[in-house]
């Protein structure tokens, strides 16, 4: 009886272990702006991010940009920010749209907007929706805690504002 509860134990111990060593891998981002200035993920540890991956054949995603823009005048000072993915074929479409954009919506340096098919861009995320919005909310840690496809409800800035506001001493 001694020797099966301590196999028992050997084995559940050597599951924690496994389990541990098999953690997520990290997060990964890397790209620029329209304007040409660096975005890495890996950069904004300390930060909560929201992702927005999105195109401008999609219309909830042309809609939910200007809203995410003023959204983040409630945000100013606190250490958030949101990296807006797009995945259009080609980048005169976001520099078309940008543009537009700006003149609804002020720019905001706590948004960045990168274009996904540029040669220096690289992420983690595979293969994700074209012509649906998906957003990934980061922790301050760099790790994926939630992801949305479709329009981004209410509930995914009460989840922002979770993670923001009730930090403690995360950073």
């Amino acid at each position: 009886m001694h020797l099966k509860s301590c196999s028992i134990a050997a084995v559940l111990a050597a599951m924690v272990c496994l389990t541990a060593a098999q953690a997520a891998p990290p997060v990964v981002l890397v790209g620029k702006t329209v304007q040409g200035a660096t975005v890495d993920l890996a950069s904004y540890k300390g930060k909560v991010v929201l992702l927005f991956f999105w195109s401008t054949e999609c219309a909830v995603c042309l809609d939910q940009l200007p809203e995410m823009r003023r959204n983040l005048n409630g945000w100013r000072g606190q250490d958030f920010l949101i990296v807006a993915v797009n995945q259009d074929r080609a980048m005169a479409d976001l520099s078309a749209y940008e543009r537009v954009l700006d003149r609804i919506a002020p720019p905001n340096p706590q948004m960045k907007i990168v274009w996904r098919r540029d040669s220096a861009y690289r992420d983690s995320f595979g293969d994700l929706p074209q012509k649906s919005p998906t957003t990934l909310i980061i922790d301050r840690k760099g790790a994926l805690v939630k992801s949305v496809t479709g329009r981004a409800a209410p509930e995914v800035w009460d989840d922002v504002a979770e993670l923001v506001l009730n930090c403690g001493t995360c950073k």
